[in-house]
C-alpha cells in the first residue's frame, strides 16, 4: 500500500473494457464495475485476469506469482538506497496534498495583483515568507511556493545549478551588450510577452499536484537506466487520460513560448542582437530564405519542432528526450485512440487528409513519463523567467 491518505484505484477489464474502481481511505470507496467475492479461497488460479495494483510504482498485469508483489519487485529492482530516496520524494508529495488549495491561491492572488490577500495566504504555508510588498519580495515568496510545488517532480541538482548560473548570463549581457539587452527587455515588457509567459507558466504548477496519482508512478524511472526496463508491461493503477492529455498540451504550448525568450537571449549572447539568428539557419538547402529566422517575432509563430532548429549552440541544453513533436501533433489535433484495458495510446501524427493509416503507439505510463520530463523543462526555463524578472526589478528598476 501507498502512504497516501486516500488511495483511488481504477483499471479496465481486458475482456469487456468496463472500468473497475474502488477507493481505500474514503467513505465512498464502494467497488464499482465489478462484484466483490466474499468467500474467496485464493490464491489466484488463473481462471480470471490478474492485476497487481500500487499507486506509487508501475504495476504489472500478467500471471500471478505468490510473493512477487509490485512493492517487492520495485525494491528488488532498485536496491534499498534508491528505493528509500524514491520513498522520500513520494512522502514529500503526500505532504503537499493538504496544502494544495493554499498553494493554488498564491498563484491566483499573484495573477490578480492582490498582494494583501497573498500576504495572508503565505503565512499559512511553511517555507513561504512575504517580507514586504516590494516586487522583489513578492517574487521571492512566489518562487518559494513554486519550488515547494515542484520539489517532488524535479531534480534538485538541476534547480540549484540553474539558480546559480543564470544570473551570470545577465551580468555578462549587461556588461557586453548593454544597450541591445535593455532594448530586448523593453520590447518583451512593452508587448506584455514576459508577463503573459510568466503567468501561463505559473498556472501549470497547481495542475501537476492535482495529477499526483498518475505522475507518482513515473518517479520510478528516475532510478533505472534507460533500456533496462520494459514500460510496455507496466501500467498505472489509476488513470484519467483526458485530463493528462490536456495537461501535456498545456506544457507543450508554454514550453514553445519559453523558447522565444530563450532564443532571444541566445541570439544576444552569440551575436549581440536578439533578432539575429545564425546566418546558416536563415536559408534552406536550396538557398531560399527561411521566414522563421527573419526576426524573433517571426520565430514566435513557428511550431515547436521548427523552433528547436533555430536555437544554435544554446547556453541551456534542452533535453530533447522530453520533446516529441509527433506525439504532440497527434494529441493536439485529436487524432488518437486510447484503450484503457491495455493503457495503450494509438496516435496519428502525419497529415493524411481524411485517412488514419500511419499509426504510432505509446503506453500511458510512457506518455506520463514524457509529460514529467517536459514539465521539468518548463520548470527549468521558469528559472530563466525568474532571473529575467529579477534583472528587470533589481538592475533595470523596471515597473511592470
Amino acid at each position: 500500500m501507498s502512504n497516501r491518505e486516500v488511495q483511488p484505484f481504477q483499471f479496465a477489464c481486458p475482456v469487456c473494457e468496463e472500468c473497475i474502481s474502488f477507493i481505500i481511505g474514503h467513505p465512498d470507496g464502494t467497488l464499482k464495475g465489478a462484484e466483490d467475492i466474499v468467500d474467496f479461497d485464493g490464491p489466484f488460479k488463473g481462471e480470471n485476469p490478474f492485476v497487481d495494483l500500487h499507486l506509487d510504482f508501475p504495476a504489472y498485469f500478467g500471471k500471478y506469482e505468490m510473493g512477487k508483489t509490485t512493492f517487492i519487485r520495485v525494491v528488488s529492482e532498485l536496491g534499498e538506497d534508491a528505493y528509500y530516496h524514491l520513498a522520500q520524494r513520494l512522502e514529500v508529495l503526500n505532504r503537499l496534498l493538504p496544502m494544495q488549495r493554499d498553494l493554488q491561491r498564491i498563484i491566483t492572488q499573484y495573477k490578480r495583483g492582490d498582494i494583501d490577500k497573498l500576504d495572508g495566504i503565505c503565512n499559512k504555508i511553511p517555507g513561504v515568507t512575504l517580507r514586504s510588498h516590494k516586487k522583489q519580495d513578492v517574487l521571492a515568496a512566489l518562487y518559494s511556493a513554486t519550488s515547494i510545488m515542484s520539489s517532488p517532480f524535479t531534480i534538485h541538482e538541476q534547480n540549484e545549478e540553474l539558480s546559480n548560473e543564470l544570473p551570470g548570463l545577465y551580468q555578462w549581457l549587461h556588461a557586453h551588450h548593454h544597450d541591445k539587452t535593455v532594448a530586448y527587455i523593453d520590447e518583451i515588457l512593452a508587448n506584455n510577452f514576459l508577463q503573459n509567459l510568466h503567468q501561463d507558466c505559473l498556472s501549470l504548477y497547481p495542475k501537476i499536484i492535482e495529477l499526483d496519482l498518475p505522475f507518482r508512478a513515473t518517479f520510478f524511472y528516475d532510478y533505472v537506466k534507460e533500456g533496462e526496463y520494459n514500460p510496455v508491461a507496466a501500467r498505472i493503477s489509476t488513470t484519467d487520460f483526458d485530463t493528462c492529455n490536456n495537461f501535456y498540451k498545456d506544457l507543450a504550448e508554454v514550453f514553445s513560448r519559453q523558447l522565444i525568450l530563450l532564443a532571444g537571449l541566445n541570439n544576444l549572447l552569440h551575436r549581440g542582437d536578439h533578432n539575429e539568428f545564425e546566418p546558416s539557419l536563415k536559408v534552406t538547402r536550396r538557398n531560399e530564405p527561411r521566414r522563421e529566422a527573419v526576426s524573433l517575432n517571426a520565430f514566435a509563430d513557428a511550431d515547436l519542432g521548427t523552433k528547436l532548429q533555430f536555437i544554435d549552440k544554446c547556453f541551456y541544453k534542452i533535453d530533447e528526450t522530453a520533446i516529441d513533436n509527433r506525439l504532440r501533433n497527434g494529441i493536439a489535433h485529436y487524432k488518437y485512440e486510447y484503450k484503457e484495458s491495455t493503457q495503450v495510446i494509438t496516435y496519428y501524427p502525419f497529415k493524411e487528409e481524411m485517412n488514419r493509416e500511419k499509426a504510432q503507439e505509446i503506453t500511458f505510463i510512457e506518455f506520463i513519463r514524457k509529460s514529467l520530463l517536459l514539465f521539468r523543462e518548463v520548470h527549468n526555463l521558469n528559472h530563466l523567467i525568474k532571473t529575467t524578472l529579477y534583472y528587470c526589478v533589481l538592475v533595470l528598476k523596471k515597473d511592470f
